[in-house]
């Protein structure tokens, strides 16, 4: 008794100790996936971080000693140059358009619905209004030319001031840097010792700028300011300094963390063989069992095996949560680690012993059979083959009139058996009433879907006839839900385009009757007499530039009819598609410099080939930039990218719009519909539907993504085989 009593705590002691182990273990696997990064790279200098850290120092360091430098003689109020000061002021001139027009918009629907009921002093008090807020708006968004000059010299004075200090306040970062071209040097060094003194002395992490090719991959971006700034020399972090020690602070940190890792990886591991060893000790000695875990198996396996797999499952998900989140391995020791460490053995004894299950019910397919015939899962499918509601109506008709009959023969054999009517009577009268009961209660349904059938046939289109459990008519309540919905989008679709169709008949009667509007009345200008010849040569010279606009826009509207017809004959040939969006770029940088915008072009390969008609696509990038220029807010960067994916060519044009941009992504590409819903910019408002045309004709693709005031457009077209 004494040898079995002994067999069985040391049988629960090894048990809680392999269990634990095992639970150590997972923590500490789990916190090395949480802390990956820190086991990933030897030193924090070899982490993205430090990297990004080093770039936007040296960005810094770019900007004070190049386009910031002898600051006092290039910029400040007196050095405003007219460009920055027209920029503001087309800006302003922008803003105060779009705050008119806001204005106007507000006030004028208020004033025709006045004037509509007569009511007189509502109407002037309104106009009033308008005008004063008119008035307010124009003094808000006029500077005058001294005005602007102090608003560009505060804005250079602010950048460089936040440069400045970036640069001079930091004590983590050492540099000395010698302009190759001016043979300048720059540093931030304390001391008299050589650079090369000071590196052996002080130094933690040196860098030398330019890099060897092999080593730019790691300071790509730093390198590449190096070489642009015609720049050598160093970047040092050094062992110590005074405050502000940002870097450092890191450095140590990460170095904490990696060592932790490191241990923690290497008790786990141990942990993890010594649980498994003693498991598989427990497993082999027999005398060390004891009925309490037969038992406890005995009660598991009696649970069917898809609530088994779905406790494991929800069990397993949780503690995944829990562990991943769960902060263990901390100083001082205490309580709270006891209590995660029980918590997490638990869930462990758990996933083992249901592993162990599993395992074992893999390897016999017979038991296997059985218990999934004995699950839950396998019933309800079983119930649902068998369930009355999945047969055809024609048999379940068939089947009740089986019935009936035979309950019929039962009844009237009843009756002559027993002589008793009355029996017989009881039984037929219940049968009808069940039978009625069921009728009456299927009628009602049906009448309820009928309703419901009426209030959607007379517009009701919000009206929803409820889909009561499972049958027939249900269904049919269904089918006749989901028509409701389809007619619904149809409709709202179809209202959608009609009033698209009127948007488009209004724009083009306002596109075409503005420029028409004036050569009518320059040409009655030019029947007067008297008219001088430089009068004449101006009304002529606008009358021209009015003609060649009418004539444009005739010739877009054609243009895109035949689009859209697809009765355009394409010259297909392999075309170099980087080469001709840099021809197109080319072309418009005049306009491009004009509205004051800045051209970031990026090519990741200069030589991008597609089967394309040369002509028709050097015409959608023309009208995607010339919507760049026209629609771009002043003094923005515009960014221009091609890239290869997936055999597929990416043309990404990005601007940051003028104007606030409410409205759908897909309208824009409407004919004659426009962004600049006050029509004030040049353009035909055909530019972007022909140029979706153009691309679908050659399968491509062209689509539009807006986010805030970022405008996006994106072509993409198939890759020409080499």
């Amino acid at each position: 008794m004494g040898i079995k009593l002994k067999n069985k705590y040391i049988y629960i002691c090894l048990c809680a100790f392999s269990i634990f182990a095992a639970a150590f273990s997972v923590l500490s696997a789990c916190d090395i996936v949480k802390n990956y990064n820190y086991i990933e790279h030897k030193t924090y200098f070899d982490t993205d971080e430090f990297r990004q850290e080093v770039y936007s120092y040296c960005q810094n360091l770019s900007n004070f000693y190049g386009y910031y430098k002898d600051y006092n003689d290039k910029f400040g109020e007196n050095k405003a140059s007219k460009e920055d000061i027209n920029g503001l002021k087309l800006f302003y001139e922008d803003k105060l358009r779009n705050a008119q027009a806001e204005v106007e918009n507000k006030y004028n629907n208020d004033i025709q619905q006045a004037q509509r009921i007569s009511d007189k002093d509502k109407v002037n008090k309104l106009m009033d209004e308008k005008s004063k807020k008119l008035e307010e708006v124009k003094k808000e968004n006029t500077k005058t030319d001294e005005e602007l000059k102090k608003e560009v010299a505060s804005r250079y004075d602010k950048d460089y001031e936040a440069i400045k200090k970036s640069v001079q306040n930091r004590n983590d970062i050492k540099y000395y840097i010698k302009n190759t071209k001016t043979n300048e040097i720059y540093h931030n060094l304390t001391g008299q010792d050589t650079i090369q003194e000071y590196i052996q002395k002080e130094s933690l992490f040196t860098i030398e700028f330019p890099l060897k090719r092999d080593e730019s991959r790691k300071f790509g971006n730093t390198n590449s300011i190096f070489k642009s700034s015609s720049w050598e020399g160093y970047i040092i972090i050094p062992k110590q300094s005074a405050s502000n020690n940002y870097i450092i602070e890191n450095y140590n940190y990460y170095n904490s963390v990696r060592s932790r890792l490191i241990k923690e990886m290497l008790i786990g591991v141990v942990s993890l063989i010594a649980a498994l060893l003693i498991l598989v000790g427990i497993k082999k000695d027999e005398n060390l069992k004891i009925t309490f875990i037969k038992q406890v198996k005995s009660s598991y396996k009696k649970l069917p095996i898809d609530i088994n797999i779905l406790i494991f499952c929800v069990y397993t998900a949780i503690m995944l949560g829990y562990m991943l989140k769960l902060s263990f391995f901390y100083k001082p020791l205490g309580v709270k680690h006891f209590i995660k460490l029980t918590i997490v053995s638990i869930y462990v004894a758990y996933a083992i012993f249901s592993i162990e299950v599993f395992i074992k019910l893999m390897k016999n397919k017979k038991e296997l059979l059985n218990k999934w015939n004995e699950s839950l899962s396998c019933r309800l499918i079983n119930v649902m083959k068998r369930s009355f509601i999945a047969k055809d109506l024609k048999l379940q008709i068939l089947v009740i009139t089986i019935i009936t009959i035979i309950l019929t023969l039962f009844t009237i054999i009843l009756v002559i058996i027993s002589h008793n009517i009355v029996l017989g009577a009881i039984l037929g009268l219940a049968y009808i009433i069940l039978i009625l009961r069921i009728m009456f209660k299927k009628v009602d349904y049906l009448n309820e879907i009928l309703r419901g059938t009426e209030e959607i046939a007379s517009g009701n289109l919000n009206y929803v006839i409820k889909e009561k459990e499972e049958s027939h008519l249900s269904k049919i309540a269904h089918n006749i839900n989901n028509i409701k919905l389809g007619y619904k989008k149809s409709l709202q679709s179809q209202v959608k385009s009609e009033r698209l169709k009127s948007e488009l008949i209004t724009n083009v009667s306002h596109d075409l009757k503005t420029p028409l509007t004036s050569i009518i009345n320059y040409i009655n200008l030019l029947k007067k007499e008297g008219l001088s010849e430089d009068e004449i040569k101006g009304y002529i010279g606008v009358l021209d530039r009015k003609a060649e606009r009418l004539k444009v826009l005739i010739e877009d509207l054609f243009e895109a009819s035949k689009m859209s017809s697809g009765s355009v004959e394409l010259n297909i040939e392999k075309v170099d598609v980087s080469a001709l969006l840099e021809q197109s770029i080319a072309e418009l940088e005049e306009k491009i410099k004009k509205a004051s915008l800045t051209l970031r072009v990026k090519y990741l390969n200069k030589h991008v080939y597609a089967n394309l008609d040369g002509k028709k696509t050097w015409r959608v990038f023309e009208n995607l930039i010339n919507n760049i220029i026209k629609y771009s807010a002043p003094n923005t960067r515009v960014y221009i990218n091609l890239v290869e994916e997936d055999n597929k060519i990416l043309i990404v044009m990005k601007n940051i719009s003028s104007y606030e941009m409410d409205f759908d992504a897909e309208e824009i590409f409407e004919r004659f519909k426009r962004g600049d819903k006050s029509r004030n910019t040049e353009g035909s408002g055909l530019g972007l539907a022909i140029a979706k045309s153009i691309v679908e004709l050659q399968g491509g693709k062209l689509n539009i993504e807006i986010d805030g005031d970022l405008f996006k457009a994106i072509v993409q077209f198939d890759q020409a085989k080499p």
